[in-house]
């Protein structure tokens, strides 16, 4: 069983699909208590890779151990079992090196066993890793503006509203990387802008919207889709009279 208040959090919904589907993998194999003695070999089952584990252990979903072995921390919040039906983990050396805090797996610091990583070595490759992903993901977030117009976007509203709103916001960044994902492209975004800020300015009630997060939030659609056509018929696509027939010709 896996309990709401561990995977419906930002926390574990941020993680890419694939790192979710391991932890999910290793809930369904794991023992009584939370254990899995073969992590390898169910990376390659669900077609994971490394990267993913290595992400469940900085992010705490998991912790490692010497010998190979894993357990998943928030086993007990996931998982209660009757009496009758539980069944000790093999892993014994493992577990007497955790300790039970709150519902959570932490290594014990006063009964660490011969073998097992200290919690300083543990706590190091965890902080190692978080600094690992947090780089790829700002990677990820920062893509060239030919893919993800950031800067064009930001200073054309700026430009049109006086205003100074940051092209490397984090937030700005994710609401047109959305957009851009969903299809739309940089002229769309500067007729959204054209279109509203003229609109608007002006009005008390609704100059203080001239924003990032409204303009190129989930009303983006409906906002593009107020501008009028601007389409204009060339002069060979205008309807050409028709010539007269002449009767008398031959």
């Amino acid at each position: 069983m896996f309990s709401l208040d561990v995977i419906d959090t930002d926390k574990f919904l941020d993680m890419p699909t694939s790192t979710q589907a391991l932890y999910f993998h290793l809930g369904m194999r794991a023992d009584d208590d939370g254990f899995v003695t073969s992590p390898k070999k169910i990376l390659a089952v669900s077609g994971c890779n490394d990267d993913d584990l290595k992400l469940l252990i900085a992010k705490n979903f998991i912790i490692p151990f010497e010998s190979g072995v894993i357990v998943i921390t928030d086993w007990k919040a996931n998982n209660y079992l009757r009496g009758d039906r539980y069944t000790a983990t093999r892993c014994i050396e493992e577990k007497k090196s955790l300790a039970e805090i709150n519902g959570k797996y932490q290594i014990n610091l006063d009964g660490v066993p011969d073998g097992i990583p200290s919690v300083n070595q543990c706590a190091a490759d965890v902080a190692t890793q978080k600094r690992i992903e947090e780089n790829r993901i700002n990677n990820i977030v920062e893509q060239s503006p030919t893919t993800y117009p950031f800067k064009e976007v930001i200073e054309h509203l700026n430009q049109r509203t006086g205003k100074k709103f940051k092209h490397s916001s984090k937030a700005n960044q994710k609401l047109i990387k959305a957009r851009i994902n969903e299809g739309y492209t940089l002229e769309d975004f500067k007729k959204v802008i054209d279109w509203k800020v003229p609109q608007w300015t002006g009005n008390k009630e609704m100059e203080k919207y001239l924003r990032p997060e409204t303009l190129f939030g989930t009303k983006f659609e409906g906002y593009l889709n107020e501008v009028p056509s601007t389409r204009k018929v060339r002069p060979a696509e205008m309807e050409k009279p028709e010539k007269p027939i002449d009767l008398w010709s031959d």
